[in-house]
């Protein structure tokens, strides 16, 4: 199962840097790429990382889905190179070089740091998804080191 959790980070990083996002007619965000695998009570946790205007736990798919609609509405490109690392039932996606444009000012902004995703999955659903400010925090957070 660790390989599909592995292809299924993958397909949503990838879906994410292609804009695959699906809105309504009102503009509000309807589909976040993997949200189909997202379970009913998924955790975002972006508590401890240091995104721009970001920050907080969410709870459900609503929230979440919240949560992306507001930070996307800020951005009008987004651009990141990244690795995948197995770590079992868990995840771990390494950002590397995230660039970003802003959708009112035009203004190129870089990340401060490579940072990670850890995602976690249950009997096929990802349960749990937090973002750390560091590669080494979330890897350690994995039993795995650099």
């Amino acid at each position: 199962m660790s390989q599909e959790n592995v292809e299924i980070v993958r397909a949503m990083l990838e879906g994410f840097l292609a804009g695959e996002m699906e809105y309504d007619a009102s503009g509000v965000l309807t589909r976040f790429p993997g949200e189909e695998v997202w379970d009913a009570e998924i955790v975002f946790d972006i508590s401890v990382a240091e995104m721009p205007d970001a920050s907080g736990v969410f709870r459900g798919v609503e929230a979440c889905r919240g949560f992306w609609h507001e930070w996307l509405a800020a951005w009008e490109a987004l651009e990141y190179e990244y690795e995948v690392v197995d770590a079992g039932d868990r995840v771990v996606a390494l950002i590397n070089n995230q660039r970003m444009r802003g959708r009112s000012t035009g203004i190129e902004m870089p990340i401060g740091g490579d940072y990670a995703h850890v995602v976690t999955f249950r009997q096929g659903r990802l349960v749990h998804w937090k973002i750390y400010a560091t590669q080494k925090e979330a890897l350690e957070a994995v039993g795995l080191s650099e």
